[in-house]
């Protein structure tokens, strides 16, 4: 039996654990969490907020267990059946994190975090279609929502209404000049457009205000990066196919060959003084020490042995274009393995 000082402990708790997980300090929020079990260990509330640390904390399967004996001890209750849903999903099973949403939502049709989640796991699973009246209604609840904005943004980008979902992240952002995860899709759009520049610094601002998103945005880094790698491999064949059409015509003389080489080198040295000025300072540190960069340095010393192969034949090495050829067949192969590297 739960007494009145026993209720007034959790609720402490409670709060102080909250209070850690809004600043992202969810191994601290645990710690409360489990001391206040340790008084209380069959109270539903406690364990669902141990079940929402882990679930941060990015230990789902602990968070599993810990709110699969919330819902034993109240079956009925909506607030663990959510943040089951949102563990479910991080677990792959989005068919049962689905249901689970929708019987939030059948328990509990007035609360406006429900439907947030129920449309959050419908856009999770590829259900843009079924998420979109959902998202609506949960924007609709609370129309002050950044979350909520983010969401419907998501939800119709997958839609392919990019306008509309653009105009949704900036009103996250209004609401919330600090938003994570509108940063980060707002850089996902420009990227899509080819901004890579705007890209990476919007990837960069928001692995900056969420630590928490740092490999995500890491693998969003390297994928703009590696557009960048495609672009400059482009820009050489182009100089490949002027070198094969001067050759064509009746030889390459040495002062022709180091003048289309240098064209082609000056090019992607623009090209990489731009990655250079775009990639914020304080990046560059963690991608040199990183492992997980390792695909991110690949592509840049791949760039560079291309641009190195370049600048030799602008100094009269004797490089023809079948060295060039070779180069960039090996940057293609690079472009392709690489990110197998980052994968354990």
């Amino acid at each position: 039996m739960t007494t009145g000082r026993d209720t007034d402990d959790i609720w402490h708790a409670v709060t102080l654990a909250n209070g850690y997980m809004d600043a992202r300090n969810y191994r601290r929020a645990e710690e409360v969490v489990r001391t206040a079990l340790v008084h209380n260990p069959h109270s539903a509330r406690l364990l669902t907020e141990l079940a929402r640390a882990q679930h941060f904390r990015g230990d789902d399967k602990a968070a599993e267990r810990s709110v699969v004996a919330a819902l034993t001890a109240t079956p009925d209750d909506a607030y663990p059946m959510r943040i089951y849903a949102a563990v479910l999903v991080e677990l792959g099973r989005k068919h049962e994190a689905t249901e689970w949403a929708r019987r939030a939502v059948d328990t509990a049709p007035l609360d406006q975090s429900m439907h947030y989640e129920y449309a959050r796991v419908l856009s999770t699973a590829g259900r843009a279609a079924d998420a979109l009246p959902v998202a609506t209604e949960a924007l609709r609840m609370a129309p002050d929502s950044a979350d909520a904005h983010n969401l419907m943004g998501v939800v119709l980008g997958m839609l392919g209404r990019r306008a509309q979902a653009m105009a949704e992240y900036k009103k996250a952002l209004e609401l919330e000049p600090g938003h994570a995860r509108a940063l980060s899709n707002i850089a996902v759009n420009r990227a899509n457009r080819r901004n890579l520049s705007g890209a990476l610094a919007g990837f960069s601002e928001a692995g900056r205000l969420d630590p928490h998103m740092g490999d995500e945005m890491r693998r969003h880094i390297t994928a703009t990066v590696r557009r960048w790698l495609g672009w400059t491999t482009i820009a050489a064949w182009v100089v490949l196919y002027i070198l094969l059409k001067i050759e064509e015509r009746g030889g390459l003389s040495s002062y022709q060959a180091r003048g289309v080489a240098l064209a082609g080198a000056a090019v992607m040295l623009v090209m990489v003084g731009w990655l250079a000025r775009s990639l914020p300072r304080h990046l560059w540190s963690p991608i040199m020490r990183q492992r997980g960069f390792r695909s991110l340095k690949i592509y840049l010393g791949a760039g560079a042995l291309v641009i190195g192969v370049l600048g030799a034949l602008v100094f009269g090495a004797p490089i023809n274009f079948w060295v060039l050829a070779g180069t960039l067949f090996m940057v293609m192969i690079v472009s392709w393995i690489a990110p197998r590297l980052d994968k354990d």
